[in-house]
């Protein structure tokens, strides 16, 4: 999780993206504009971009009711995994060749205190608070947050787990994040070396019982990244895949985004689920 300003991983891989943009002649760097309507399969709910969001190409993942969920995590599947579980279900370096990362880099700490938001309002402070997986609103007990870069492609991959107390809380978080998605249209917070923009748009054909996807408009140093997250609730954890490139309105560089991250995440989805010993 952890998409905020404090050790944030993918704030990590942002700036890698931009640096590496910024020194190469290929790529397309362009904030988000509200005058043209966005094209792909992944269409927001809300406000439009000149950058078209990255389309996937997945079959619908069998997920369980609420009641099956939380009947599941009682009965003793998805018992809470510790930070070295959480660790051998993050995505590698063999699970999309060409990227690299460092363990030692992997981010174990829990977010215990909530950012602070120079504009934005109340909506967009529900949103973040539970991309962060704010501990003391969803009980969290363990989460891992890992940075993989691709510096010759100029994209980079963020790969998360949060653990809750019970799977009734990952629902809730998941909850939360939908109706601060739905209410944000953009966030402003501070960092020691400048502000950080996002302008988040809800993927509506991510938008399901206990899944989560949007597209985030990420603005750091006056350059704007493309970040897509998926975020799906499994037992007592939730997932999170986030893939980082150059705003571009390359179809084919879109297409090929759109079927890494759906093919990412549910590479995490499957570790997670046989790590709690889920089988749905």
């Amino acid at each position: 999780m952890r998409f905020g300003i404090k050790g944030f991983s993918a704030a990590v891989v942002a700036t890698g993206v931009l640096t590496t943009t910024a020194c190469s002649s290929s790529g397309t760097v362009a904030g988000p504009s509200a005058d043209t309507s966005l094209t792909g399969t992944l269409s927001p709910t809300k406000r439009t971009t000149s950058a078209s969001p990255p389309p996937t190409t997945r079959t619908t993942r069998t997920v369980p009711t609420t009641s099956a969920t939380s009947s599941s995590s009682a009965s003793g599947s998805g018992v809470p995994l510790t930070t070295d579980q959480i660790v051998k279900v993050l995505l590698t370096d063999k699970d999309d060749p060409g990227y690299t990362y460092d363990p030692a880099r992997d981010d174990k700490t829990v977010a215990h205190t909530p950012e602070v938001l120079t504009a934005g309002g109340r909506a967009c402070q529900t949103f973040v608070d539970a991309e962060e997986a704010l501990s003391t609103k969803y009980g969290t007990t363990a989460e891992v947050d890992r940075a993989l870069t691709n510096t010759a492609e100029a994209h980079g991959i963020h790969s998360s787990v949060a653990v809750l107390p019970t799977a009734d809380k990952g629902l809730a978080l998941i909850s939360d994040l939908t109706a601060g998605l739905n209410g944000c249209k953009s966030l402003t917070m501070s960092r020691s070396d400048g502000p950080v923009t996002m302008v988040p748009t809800a993927l509506q054909t991510l938008m399901r019982d206990g899944e989560a996807g949007f597209v985030d408009y990420v603005t750091i140093h006056g350059n704007t990244v493309l970040m897509v997250f998926e975020l799906v609730h499994v037992g007592t954890a939730v997932s999170e895949v986030v893939l980082v490139g150059p705003v571009t309105d390359d179809k084919t560089s879109l297409e090929q985004m759109g079927t890494t991250l759906a093919r990412l995440s549910d590479v995490q989805v499957e570790r997670l689920k046989a790590a709690q010993g889920i089988n749905w």
